[in-house]
């Protein structure tokens, strides 16, 4: 599984340098092992604020009310907070060392790719690992304003997209699902004319990604990551041009303002 490059990467003095430096304020998606939320940055959505404070407490806000904490206040000071490769989010002193909080062991695959989502509901959520990618990783570029998650039992109808800067993840008039770069395709499901007209994608809590027909009577593709059951998944058009399913949900703040369809994940932390 191709790893996402961090949103830290984005200026050519840190490729240049090969330092990691704070990922961009308006990011809403934190990746496995590249990316690093420092002290004093945040995950954005809406009015919701992820933020790793600079007495190293991790405080969710909602139009800067607090709503959910890691209790690490005075744990020490500066600290920065990142996904491990089983998974687990874990702040970090300053210094390095062990990490001063974390959540509940997964036992998860430590190779595969994980990412925390604050989403529109304000939920937190820990997806993983990835089930599937199109393997289209290009140059990472910036957004301050992301369209770029198709969440469990969402649907993308014909003419819409997700979107990551000129990044595109269309599905098209025509049934095809394709991937545009600056209006190049670079990947698309071969489903061009297959279904007539206004095909839909849509991401379903069993894990496949499937493009139906318009009135969903026949699977014109399908990722074929199916693993039965109802769970939760994501798809991801990430910065570096990759589509990514991500799944299923492992963790969560419980935090979501409307119904949420995180169900039956206990919320655990460890110190």
């Amino acid at each position: 599984m191709a790893r996402p490059l961090s949103l830290a990467l984005l200026t050519l003095s840190a490729l240049l340098v090969g330092h990691f430096t704070p990922p961009c304020e308006a990011t809403n998606i934190l990746y496995r092992d590249y990316d690093t939320l420092y002290a004093g940055y945040s995950l954005t959505q809406d009015n919701y604020k992820l933020t790793m404070e600079p007495d190293c407490n991790l405080v969710l806000y909602d139009n800067g009310r607090r709503v959910w904490s890691s209790e690490t206040a005075n744990a020490g000071r500066a600290c920065h907070a990142k996904l491990k490769r089983d998974g687990r989010l874990a702040i970090y002193p300053a210094n390095g060392g062990n990490s001063i909080w974390t959540t509940e062991k997964t036992g998860r695959d430590p190779d595969a790719d994980y990412a925390l989502i604050l989403q529109v509901d304000r939920n937190v959520v820990i997806y993983g690992p990835a089930k599937w990618e199109t393997n289209t990783e290009s140059t990472p570029v910036d957004d301050k304003n992301p369209n770029n998650i198709l969440g469990t039992d969402e649907i993308l109808y014909a003419e819409s997209s997700l979107t990551y800067g000129h990044y595109k993840l269309a599905m098209q008039v025509d049934c095809n699902l394709v991937v545009y770069d600056k209006g190049d395709a670079v990947w698309h499901t071969n489903t061009a004319g297959k279904g007539h007209r206004d095909c839909y994608l849509k991401m379903q809590s069993d894990g496949d990604l499937v493009v139906y027909s318009k009135d969903g009577s026949h699977r014109l593709w399908s990722s074929h990551t199916h693993v039965g059951g109802h769970k939760n998944y994501n798809l991801v058009l990430q910065p570096n041009r990759n589509v990514v399913i991500y799944g299923p949900a492992i963790w969560h703040t419980n935090t979501a303002t409307m119904k949420s369809a995180i169900k039956g994940i206990e919320m655990v932390t460890e110190v």
